[in-house]
């Protein structure tokens, strides 16, 4: 059997836990979590040129496979129609060979918005159950919070973006030309 201060401990070590994830993910270069990055709608007509549109309000196409409803796009130059390119940003990749990525959530907000999470109690009823089913035992059900030091060391903590993945040149995966 566990005393109390085990069990606070382990919800400690839990809260750290989700916050190293949470910070490992805000590192990931995806387009989802950037800045420039916008989801828009696929086609939203009813009907082409009088005729019933196929595509619209589908979850699946013809072979029961599922389709996305969204395109990421690239906003960058989008202020200016004439000259954006409409840059589609919707694979990993995508973003991974991005130079002007920019993350969605900053270290400061990534940390306030756990603790936010924290102060309320169904959201870690339901996100982090474990640590929800600790305090039932401890029979506490106060805020959250992070323990000093996991604040400190997270306050010195610099999250690291992956780096740019250069694009690949076809020509030299092939080798160099022979001439006749």
């Amino acid at each position: 059997m566990k005393n109390e201060e085990d069990i606070r401990s382990r919800v400690r070590e839990l809260l750290g836990e989700e916050l190293d994830r949470r910070t490992a993910e805000a590192s990931e270069r995806l387009p989802r979590r950037c800045v420039h990055n916008y989801r828009h709608p696929l086609d939203q007509r009813k009907q082409v040129s009088g005729e019933p549109n196929e595509s619209y309000n589908r979850i699946t196409d013809n072979k029961g496979l599922p389709v996305l409803q969204t395109i990421g796009l690239c906003m960058v130059g989008s202020d200016n129609p004439e000259e954006w390119g409409g840059t589609i940003c919707e694979e990993p990749l995508d973003a991974k060979r991005c130079p002007i990525f920019n993350p969605l959530k900053s270290k400061h907000e990534l940390l306030q918005e756990f603790e936010e999470q924290l102060r309320d109690q169904d959201w870690v009823r339901v996100n982090l159950a474990e640590v929800h089913a600790l305090l039932w035992v401890l029979e506490e059900f106060k805020s959250l919070t992070l323990p000093w030091w996991k604040k400190f060391l997270f306050k010195l903590l610099r999250i690291k973006i992956e780096p740019v993945v250069p694009s690949l040149d076809p020509s030299k995966l092939l080798g160099p030309s022979e001439g006749p």
